[in-house]
């Protein structure tokens, strides 16, 4: 038991910024009372001067974290704050859900098994289950990789919002010389059939072959891509094949779950 509490004690050690601990226990006490909060009620609750509290509230208000209504000048959660949390919870649900669907889905079909999630800078692997093949492709959580040159990148690119992905588009379509209106053609494809392909070595990309499918969440929103990887021949990737069925119902599975 003093083994598993030792880290707890390192952290609270540790130096940190005052300040954002100071700003998060402000946003805790909007949680706390669940309704709009005065900077008189707030000087209250966090025993803190009200000049104070006001240049909290005005950087919250600034970014999003916190809106003002000009009636009785009242603070409640804002756009950002609400959003934050979303995707935090969003890609919370989505990992600890998949993760045991991915290690069945891979032993049923033997074929390496990757969930991939978005992040500021792209797709990301959250997590991966290797087949029992003697060759394997190998691949680390928190790997990036491109967005069109691979199935799990074009999965993205293809259900994302256009806005949230399409400097990301034009810079690759730029870096790799691609023809913008094939790039086009083929995110429409992938939108019709519900499957992206990569059947080409690039680069240092693991394995030559994959296959993706994208993963809703309740708003319909594109959360997650659940992806098989192996190399040329390996999967079958026939619009009949058993791979690509079982594939889409492996997503299916878990957007039921999230929705």
């Amino acid at each position: 038991m003093k083994e598993m509490e030792a880290p707890t004690r390192l952290i609270s050690s540790s130096q940190g910024i005052q300040s954002l601990e100071t700003a998060f226990s402000i946003l805790k006490c909007f949680k706390e009372a669940k309704v709009p909060l005065s900077v008189s009620e707030l000087s209250k609750r966090m025993d803190m001067p009200k000049n104070k509290i006001h240049k909290y509230l005005v950087s919250f208000t600034r970014v999003g974290a916190l809106i003002q209504n000009k009636k009785d000048s009242s603070y409640a959660m804002g756009p950002s704050l609400i959003e934050l949390g979303l995707v935090a919870l969003q890609q919370f649900d989505v990992v600890k859900i998949a993760k045991p669907h991915i290690r069945e889905f891979s032993k049923q079909i033997n074929h390496a098994v990757a969930l991939a999630i978005w992040s500021e800078e792209g797709p990301i692997i959250a997590e991966y289950e290797r087949s029992d093949k003697p060759i394997q492709v190998e691949i680390q959580a928190g790997y990036r990789f491109p967005l069109l040159m691979t199935a799990l990148g074009k999965c993205f690119a293809a259900f994302l919002p256009f806005s949230q992905v399409q400097p990301l588009i034009q810079r690759e379509i730029e870096n790799y010389q691609l023809d913008e209106q094939m790039v086009k053609q083929e995110l429409q494809t992938i939108r019709e059939e519900g499957v992206s392909f990569r059947n080409t070595l690039f680069g240092g990309i693991p394995g030559s072959m994959s296959v993706a499918s994208p993963i809703f969440d309740y708003t319909g929103n594109m959360v997650a891509a659940l992806c098989l990887i192996g190399f040329t021949g390996e999967i079958d990737t026939s619009p009949s094949s058993i791979d690509l069925l079982k594939l889409r119902e492996k997503a299916n599975q878990i957007t039921n779950q999230l929705t």
